[in-house]
C-alpha cells in the first residue's frame, strides 16, 4: 500500500515555485514609495564598493528583484498579521539581504522572505531606516548562509 502511494507522489507533477511566486506577486499591491534620491542607486549591478571602515565578511551584490515578505509575530507588544507584503530587494550577500519595504520593522524582528528566482529565506532585522513615506530600508541577517548562485548568475 505504501509503495503505491510513494509511486503516485513520485509521479505527480512538481509544483512550480516560480509560477506560484509570480501569481502571488501579481495579486499583491506594491506599496513602497521610493524617493527620487534612491532611484539613481537602484540601477546599479554587480558587487558593491567597499570602504576602509567596512567590516563585512562577505561581498554584497547589488540586486533589484521583487520579494514577498511574511512577518512573524516576534514581539508581543507589536501586532503583526501574517499577511504577505511586496518589497524590493536592493542588495544581497551570503549573510543577509537589504530591501525596501512599506512598513517599519524593528531590530531582532523575524520574518520570511521569498525572492524572485529563489527560495524562502528566514531572516532577522538588523536595522531599519526611514527613507520617506511608506519606504523603509531594511537590513536583515540570515539565520543560515544564503546560496548566492541564483543571484550572481542573473
Amino acid at each position: 500500500m505504501l509503495e503505491s502511494f510513494d509511486a503516485e507522489v513520485g509521479a505527480s507533477p512538481k509544483l512550480n515555485e516560480e509560477a506560484v511566486f509570480q501569481r502571488a506577486a501579481r495579486d499583491l499591491t506594491f506599496q513602497v514609495q521610493i524617493p527620487r534620491t534612491k532611484m539613481e542607486q537602484l540601477g546599479k549591478s554587480g558587487p558593491t564598493a567597499t570602504t576602509l571602515t567596512d567590516q563585512r565578511r562577505h561581498v554584497r551584490f547589488h540586486q533589484l528583484k521583487r520579494c514577498i515578505v511574511r512577518c512573524n509575530p516576534t514581539f508581543p507588544t507589536i501586532e503583526r498579521t501574517s499577511h504577505l507584503t511586496l518589497g524590493l530587494v536592493t542588495n544581497i550577500s551570503k549573510d543577509g539581504v537589504g530591501f525596501l519595504f512599506p512598513v517599519q520593522l524593528y531590530p531582532k524582528e523575524r520574518f520570511v522572505l521569498r525572492i524572485e528566482g529563489s527560495g524562502m529565506i528566514p531572516l532577522t532585522v538588523a536595522r531599519c531606516r526611514k527613507l520617506g513615506p511608506q519606504c523603509y530600508e531594511i537590513g536583515a541577517t540570515s539565520i543560515r548562509p544564503i546560496d548566492m548562485k541564483p543571484f550572481i548568475a542573473s
